[in-house]
């Protein structure tokens, strides 16, 4: 008999989500501040996810209850290294498999958040990836904490105070080499800040001035300081732009507007530019720089003395630095010894084009992305870090340890060199930096900062010194045992058959996050800091890209396009492998957060294919709330970590017996879900985990007729009940019954999508799932509307004049009640119920409360409706005595 593990059955799911939205806003000590990895699962999920993948579910109630609480107690972050709180998991996962660790691996490991809590909990820990970006981020979080991390009687672990004394070593080598780079301003301060801007000609001869590119003038705008830049447009030949930092009202001037927006350039002489022609103006005259203010101050966040607080000024004369002269002095910079160029002149992989937006502007090279100033501080501490290398071993440090150091000072480099590019920006409210990767993809960037990184401000030395020693000291605490750090491919592992207790991944989700693209701006940097000391990780231009489990975003006629459709063999290869190696009776957790429903489908048939059964799953919260997107603002907050069995599947079944065990399912299922808090869009999609379970455990689901049903249909099903599970807590079971599809279709949509734009793909599943084709609504007074490859709602007010049918929806008597009410018509407003039948029909006032209540406050659709709805009383006993008084009811012409 299978022991069935306790993620199987239970899991302190609310508690472990909470902590885990909490966690994605912390920083001190976690180890997304070390270094940039994309979509890094929250520790608290991870840690949860592990212990239930291996711990049994058999145990009496107060047992479960006594491990569950531990698990919620646990997934706090700051108990994450308490041996008290971890011992009764670590116990339980020891308990378990007696005296040898359970093997556990993670082969899409990543930024390491699921192998540190398997090292945590004492587990024999394998993480492997293909990326050399992600496996040097993996020995720093895997292995060199735990190897080398040894406790001093001050309670600082040994390798925490070996690499502040060597990043103290590269700071001074450094001050010394380019301070004269960084000249004093007025009274005698350095800037922390230096806010530049991109510039072009204007195209109208009688101008010619040179523009300069920027998006807001603001430097602050926050509580109690205010600061911005005013432009003004000289007489001359060329004309030329005064640019003056004030820190006065601005008055009827617009410092929300600046020169050029989404790429289009307006001049302030009126001459104006396409977006489109200004790419090509860009890559064949390149942009010019200018530098348009400073920001002074001690430290940043310092307002107790006033010399030391933040002051924005105009640049001094002596403080412009002479782009040109510092780039010809870098041209100049011998190669390193195994021959590579000091500076990364790499060109970038063109196969990036979507994710990289600077591409289209000319800036095709690594080295493109930074200002000579720039380049030259991040040359010298590049130098500097082999020069510690160097400097350790002479010093009598051991190989091993030496090695760990030198890849901590170069991962510092890198985050130097996120916050210090041409493609970093400013935050005027919160004043402060973003990096060059504020989103999984660098954006183009008008107006940039940059950074000081000697002083005491953002993005400084210091200041990344700091994350990386809490980083180190975190993961040093998290066991004595390293795991084993493995570079290879997913799809062809390195591994014995039936080795792995347990497989636990978050594997990639089609072209979700272009891993090798995006990792690429700091492979050619670490190639220059420790690329000696890993030679076979940087043998290559550029981080190997052909054998990448993902679907890239280039042209499909580009020779190295990778399709969905391939994306999907590889995926569904390394699902092969992970079966391989999964013991009998071994556990495989994985993670997968994709909106599209295709992509739950193809994981369905690679999941059977590779021989693996959905036994259970969970919604986990992933994502940060309020954390930006590129697509539409209906997107998921949650994962679904669907666990998984090798087993023989039951063979057939019957498509009526699966509909009934699936309703079974999901109402049992959907139940914990609610009381989870889940609601709209993750709601929904949390039934794509139940019906995995009932669909993963047969080969083919056929119909009485012998017509084998397709995984597509059987899913539109699982939406369909869970849709409807979800209206019958908002309407009840009678109101249910009593509405259109369409109404239906209408109440889920803003339900689970607030009303926002869903692609059409998406929106296609929803017809399915209510058998509607939305071709039938569209037109002036249809419900919906389609844009681009979007296709929205539309709401009462987009739907004025509209004439109803003989026979109308719910949704449209609902609407044109709506516009009625808000115009004070109420003879017409009585007429329509009366005439339509709606004025005693409880499945109408219940739509029309549910709408009101999953709507948000302030919206004027839900205003219309708690209006509307709260005079419900009145307006059916004044409808009902028209229609006793017509003796009919239900006829609109």
């Amino acid at each position: 008999m299978i022991n069935r593990r306790l993620i199987e059955e239970e899991l302190p799911i609310h508690r472990v989500n909470v902590e885990s939205g909490r966690e994605k806003s912390l920083r001190h000590g976690n180890i997304s501040t070390s270094h940039l990895w994309w979509a890094r699962r929250p520790l608290a999920m991870s840690r949860a996810v592990v212990v239930g993948s291996l711990v049994p579910a058999r145990q009496a109630d107060s047992e479960r209850k006594t491990l569950l609480d531990a698990i919620g107690t646990a997934a706090r972050f700051e108990n994450s290294n308490k041996a008290e709180v971890l011992r009764p998991l670590r116990d339980a996962v020891a308990e378990a498999f007696g005296d040898t660790p359970p093997k556990v691996l993670d082969c899409f490991a990543g930024g390491g958040s699921i192998p540190l809590e398997a090292v945590r909990l004492g587990c024999d820990t394998t993480a492997l990836d293909l990326n050399p970006v992600a496996h040097l981020v993996e020995l720093a979080t895997l292995d060199y904490p735990q190897r080398y991390g040894t406790a001093l009687a001050t309670g600082v672990d040994s390798l925490s105070a070996d690499f502040d004394t060597w990043a103290q070593w590269v700071k001074d080598r450094v001050s010394g080499e380019i301070a004269a780079l960084f000249p004093e301003g007025p009274r005698g301060r350095r800037p922390l800040v230096y806010f530049w801007c991109r510039t072009m000609p204007c195209g109208n001869p009688d101008c010619r001035a040179d523009i300069p590119l920027v998006t807001s003038w603001w430097l602050a705008k926050g509580k109690g300081r205010r600061a911005w830049v005013r432009p003004v447009l000289q007489p001359g030949a060329p004309r030329s732009y005064a640019l003056a930092v004030r820190t006065d009202a601005p008055g009827t001037e617009k410092p929300d507007t600046g020169t050029v927006k989404a790429g289009s350039v307006t001049c302030l002489c009126g001459w104006a530019q396409s977006g489109p022609d200004t790419r090509r103006w860009a890559k064949r005259n390149n942009f010019g720089y200018r530098l348009y203010a400073v920001l002074d101050g001690g430290t940043v966040r310092s307002h107790r003395d006033p010399s030391e607080a933040r002051s924005y000024r105009d640049p001094g004369e002596s403080e412009h630095p002479d782009l040109r002269s510092i780039e010809g002095h870098l041209d100049k910079l011998p190669d390193l010894d195994d021959g590579t160029s000091a500076l990364p002149d790499e060109p970038i992989d063109e196969i990036g084009y979507n994710n990289l937006q600077q591409l289209p502007y000319g800036y095709t090279t690594w080295r493109s992305m930074f200002h000579g100033r720039q380049l030259a501080v991040l040359a010298s501490f590049a130098d500097a870090v082999r020069a510690a290398h160097t400097a350790m071993l002479a010093s009598g440090l051991e190989a091993g340890r030496a090695k760990a150091i030198a890849t901590y000072l170069a991962l510092t480099v890198d985050r130097i060199a996120d916050y210090n590019s041409t493609f970093t920006s400013w935050h005027p409210g919160g004043q402060f930096v973003r990096s060059t990767f504020p989103q999984q993809t660098i954006r183009m960037v008008w107006d940039f900062v940059e950074i000081n990184p000697l002083l005491d401000g953002p993005g400084s030395w210091d200041g990344a010194v700091d994350w990386m020693r809490l980083a180190i000291s975190h993961c040093a605490q998290t066991s004595r045992t390293p795991a084993r750090v493995v570079r290879g491919n997913a799809q062809s592992m390195p591994f014995d058959d039936e080795e792995f207790d347990a497989v636990i991944v978050d594997p990639p989700y089609y072209f979700s996050v272009m891993y090798s693209d995006l990792s690429d701006f700091f492979y050619v940097w670490l190639k220059r800091t420790v690329g000696h000391l890993y030679p076979l990780l940087f043998v290559t231009r550029w981080t190997p890209k052909d054998e990448e489990v993902v679907q890239n975003r280039c042209a499909p006629s580009h020779p190295r396009h990778i399709p969905a459709t391939e994306f999907e063999r590889r995926l569904s290869r390394s699902l092969t492998e992970i079966a391989r190696v999964l013991k009998p009776t071994g556990i495989v957790s994985l993670v997968f957060a994709h909106t599209d429903v295709v992509a739950w489908e193809k994981l369905l048939m690679a999941l059977r294919n590779a021989g693996l059964t959905v036994t259970t799953s969970w919604p986990m919260r992933s994502e940060r709330e309020g954390r930006a997107t590129s697509g539409v603002k209906a997107v998921l907050g949650s994962s679904i970590v669907l666990v998984c069995r090798k087993a023989e599947s039951q063979g057939e079944a019957f498509f009526d017996d699966v509909v009934r065990e699936l309703e079974e399912r999901l109402a049992a299922r959907l139940d914990q879900f609610a009381d989870m808090g889940l609601v709209g869009a993750d709601y929904f999609a949390s039934a794509v985990g139940p019906a995995f379970e009932v669909f993963a455990r047969y080969k083919k689901v056929v119909r009485l007729s012998g017509e084998e049903v397709e995984i597509p249909d059987l899913m539109a099903l699982a939406r369909e009940a869970v849709a409807r599970t979800a209206m019958a807590r908002l309407l009840g079971d009678v109101s249910i019954s009593a509405l259109d599809n369409m109404s239906l279709l209408y109440l889920t949509w803003r339900w689970a999508y607030d009303g926002e734009a869903v692609p059409a793909d998406e929106v296609y599943k929803l017809e399915r799932a209510f058998d509607i084709d939305l071709g039938n609504y569209e037109g002036p007074d249809g419900l919906v509307e389609r844009s681009g490859g979007s296709i929205s709602l539309r709401q009462p007010d987009d739907r004025r004049g509209m004439k109803l049918s003989t026979n109308p929806l719910v949704i449209d008597v609902l609407h044109q009640a709506c516009l009625l009410w808000d115009a004070g018509r109420r003879k017409e407003l009585e007429a329509l119920l009366a005439e339509s039948g709606m004025a005693s029909d409880t499945a109408f006032w219940s739509m029309a409360r549910a709408l009101a209540e999953v709507l948000p406050e302030g919206e004027r659709e839900r205003t219309m409706l708690l209006g509307l709805s709260g005079s419900q009383d009145a307006l059916a006993q004044a409808a009902d005595v028209i229609a006793s008084s017509r003796g009919t009811q239900g006829t609109l012409l």
